[in-house]
């Protein structure tokens, strides 16, 4: 069945594209053409932040370089699809093949990459089912083309309404810098006056193996203590802020550990941790092959191999197990999960009311808006107007009691779910108890005193009442 968020923006791009001009009217075709696709996630951050390693880590392959040659200077999109391939998208329009080597894509570029729009891999992988990964070069990069290309790709072309993203995963390497804040405020501004801000963009604390907290002996310990402070100070730019390994999500998911392995490992595990911090100094105890465990700190890191020697024991299926667990990966997705892929179709309303927005003020077309001002009416887009209240009350009011029942209601798939009942509740148990949740959001509404809790109150309300219409149906 047509999803009817998607269905109601689609008859909107039919409604106004003869009242637009031709860059209006290539703009509605763009946004009717990127509702049937997945989410568009664009991972961003200043240049090794360990973005790369992250999109492998989502995507489950070794696919992105991670050194700094001239494929990590281009926008490259990774999207679900076979025969897997990739292709260079050119400035002027063309198309190119380009050859994967040894299933990664090349250092090396030909032609320069001052001629690519963008680079794009087509992979089966499972994750990419759900949404598109958009890996961009980095902000505060020597080379002003690849900063501009990231600008470009998520804010959108000084000629264009808006970028390519719908979502931001934004990743911080320590603490938050003057030009990460500005491009979060300007992602923020770029979506228009629906404004979704932090419910659009997930900050992820990157390599939180390597992190020295006063006092703290786990390095995660303290990672997750700065991506505390992170997500408090930058409440109204990004929903949440996670400390990930991408070193270690990406080794565990990508087949790089094997038996050996885990058996190199398990014999070291009795050394102690100072002595293999001397190594190269002394020699290691007999039964330690050095050579081989050398090798493993590339793919784990200082704390994989010394925190990870014990796993090893129960061989290397239970090794991955723990890297993944404390990577924190799993924490990225669920966020994902819960915050971004279950609001897609609102998502994208959202980007498409503000491109259609912006071109239909461009040309002029009264007519245009006044359809546009309609479709926001309807409530058919009632999950743009939770979205719309979610942003402003984390603005605002981010303790509020209704936060939590907007999330809820904003990011659950069933009725049931958004009423926080079993997934077996009947339509009898579904109406009765979204009839008591609108009565209790009016209540809220009519004593609050922050304008965002009065707007918040109502759209729940709203909510509500459209829940026991579809379940008394």
């Amino acid at each position: 069945m047509t999803h009817p968020v998607p269905a109601r923006i689609g008859r909107l791009c039919e409604q106004i594209a003869p009242l637009l001009d031709d860059t209006g009217r290539e703009a509605a075709a763009g946004i009717r053409q990127g509702l049937s696709e997945p989410l568009r996630l664009a991972v961003v951050g200043r240049v090794k932040a360990g973005k790369s390693t992250l999109v492998n880590a989502l995507v489950g392959r070794r696919i992105a370089p991670t050194s700094a040659g001239e494929c990590t200077r281009v926008v490259t999109w990774y999207r679900y699809g076979a025969p897997e391939r990739a292709e260079l998208q050119m400035r002027d329009g063309t198309h190119r093949d380009l050859a994967l080597v040894d299933g990664r894509l090349p250092e090396h570029l030909l032609p320069p990459p001052a001629g690519i729009a963008r680079i794009v891999v087509h992979l089966q992988a499972g994750a990419l089912r759900e949404h598109i990964v958009i890996d961009t070069p980095g902000l505060a990069t020597l080379t002003a083309g690849n900063e501009a290309a990231t600008r470009e790709a998520v804010l959108g072309a000084a000629d264009a309404e808006t970028g390519q993203a719908d979502a931001v995963l934004f990743v911080f390497r320590e603490a938050e810098r003057h030009d990460e804040v500005a491009f979060l405020q300007q992602f923020r501004a770029a979506t228009g006056e629906l404004g979704a801000g932090a419910v659009n963009a997930i900050g992820v604390l990157s390599q939180a193996d390597l992190f020295d907290g006063a006092g703290v002996d786990d390095p995660f310990d303290a990672a997750d203590a700065q991506a505390a402070r992170l997500a408090a100070a930058r409440a109204t730019d990004v929903s949440a802020v996670v400390a990930v390994s991408g070193l270690l999500a990406e080794t565990a998911r990508t087949g790089r550990i094997r038996e050996q392995d885990a058996r190199t490992l398990a014999a070291a595990a009795d050394v102690p941790e100072q002595r293999l911090r001397l190594r190269h100094r002394l020699p290691l105890p007999d039964g330690v092959d050095a050579g081989a465990l050398e090798r493993l700190y590339p793919l784990l890191g200082n704390y994989g191999v010394h925190r990870g020697r014990e796993e090893a024991r129960a061989g290397a299926h239970r090794l991955v197990g723990w890297m993944e667990s404390v990577s924190g990966i799993g924490r990225v997705e669920h966020l994902l999960r819960r915050g971004l892929l279950n609001r897609a179709h609102a998502l994208k309303a959202v980007r498409a009311l503000t491109v259609l927005t912006r071109a239909a003020q461009r040309a002029g077309a009264d007519a245009a808006l006044a359809l546009i001002e309609e479709a926001r009416l309807d409530p058919e887009l009632h999950p743009v107007r939770e979205l719309r209240a979610l942003r402003s009350l984390v603005a605002e009011a981010p303790a509020s009691p209704l936060r939590i029942a907007l999330e809820r209601v904003s990011a659950d798939t069933t009725d049931a779910a958004r009423l926080g009942l079993p997934g077996d509740a009947t339509p009898g148990q579904i109406a009765a108890a979204a009839r008591e949740a609108g009565a209790a959001a009016q209540s809220r509404a009519a004593f609050a005193l922050m304008p965002a809790e009065v707007e918040a109150g109502r759209v729940l309300a709203r909510s509500y009442q459209l829940i026991a219409r579809r379940a008394a149906s």
